[in-house]
């Protein structure tokens, strides 16, 4: 026998041992197969399929299979007018195919395009496949799209953190609107703050390539190196800009709190806005040019409004039941 035909043999001999394993658990033949250091290099692979699949046990497809494929061996094994041999084929046979689905299904499982969403005043932090976590602020979306050389993602809006598990062989990619951050083993924030794209690298080393106008790569795509404790901020039309960032700051979000350093009213109410309850709006863009500081509990929309209306020329009047407009305080006095 070859060395080849001598670890299908193994393999296949592994595949029944890991079906009846699950049926009747471990027993005294089992561990004596397993002393041959062979069928110690069989068995661990076939237990690499199997674990895999555990990740992913849950997806209807591959219970489904799963099922079928362990009824076929019991089936094969319960038949006793067929002869001994042929039994042991077909058990052998519904082993190999429960590998062999567990290892397909489990693949496109594990690859096919996913998308993580919350709701207005919601967060949710998701481990990927590979190990990565995907933050996501409130009112974000991102999708994800693993391969076989890539990890390819697109957050779509809102913000998220991202951090990655090192994998040199598949880069991990994240597009926001015009921007391509590169990484293979690091962690980042991205915002997407209106028209305006802020990428903070948090730790690690991360490369953004610029998009064209049409969201296709130009043939020689403008390349940014960030450091750790860098923030890009890119907007259509005017050239990307790098600068420290507070990444207190930046990632206070992940732990419900909101902090602002001489920004716009208007960029920060929009940020106020994405966890839901009560809407703030601003129609005067005098109003909406004014700077604020401050830390704020993310969705506590009254306590914002009672503080800047107390440090800031601004009053507040409630439009409806879910509405509040912040207006300058010289149009009060004006038509007084």
């Amino acid at each position: 026998m070859s060395g080849l035909e001598d670890m299908q043999a193994r393999l296949t001999e592994a595949a029944a041992w890991r079906v009846r394993l699950t049926e009747a658990g471990s027993s005294p033949e089992f561990e004596s197969w397993l002393r041959d250091a062979g069928n110690q290099v069989a068995w661990a692979k076939v237990s690499q399929t199997w674990n895999y699949f555990d990740g992913v046990s849950q997806a209807p497809e591959i219970i489904a299979a799963r099922e079928a494929a362990l009824n076929d061996a019991r089936r094969a094994s319960h038949r006793p007018a067929r002869p001994a041999l042929v039994r042991r084929l077909a058990g052998l046979a519904a082993a190999i195919l429960v590998v062999g689905v567990m290892g397909g299904s489990a693949y496109w499982w594990m690859n096919r395009p996913s998308d993580y969403s919350t709701a207005a005043g919601e967060r949710r932090v998701v481990t990927l496949s590979d190990g990565s976590k995907l933050s996501l602020d409130a009112d974000s979306e991102v999708t994800v799209r693993y391969g076989k050389n890539e990890r390819s993602l697109r957050l779509l809006k809102g913000q998220a953190r991202f951090d990655v598990a090192h994998d040199k062989k598949r880069p991990f990619s994240v597009i926001a609107g015009r921007q391509k951050v590169i990484a293979t083993g690091t962690a980042f924030n991205i915002d997407m703050a209106g028209p305006k794209v802020l990428v903070t690298l948090i730790e690690g080393h991360v490369v953004v390539e610029e998009y064209g106008e049409d969201g296709l790569a130009p043939a020689q795509p403008k390349v940014i190196e960030l450091k750790a404790g860098q923030q890009l901020s890119a907007m259509p039309r005017v050239p990307a800009e790098v600068a420290q960032a507070n990444i207190q700051r930046v990632t206070a979000w992940t732990i419900g709190q909101l902090m602002f350093d001489d920004e716009p009213l208007a960029s920060v109410v929009e940020r106020v806005n994405r966890y839901g309850g009560t809407q703030i709006v601003i129609n005067d863009p005098k109003v909406g040019a004014m700077k604020i500081s401050g830390v704020f509990n993310a969705g506590d929309v009254l306590g914002f409004v009672e503080i800047v209306t107390h440090y800031l020329p601004v009053r507040a009047v409630t439009e409806d039941s879910h509405t509040i407009a912040l207006e300058s305080q010289a149009k009060k006095d004006g038509a007084m």
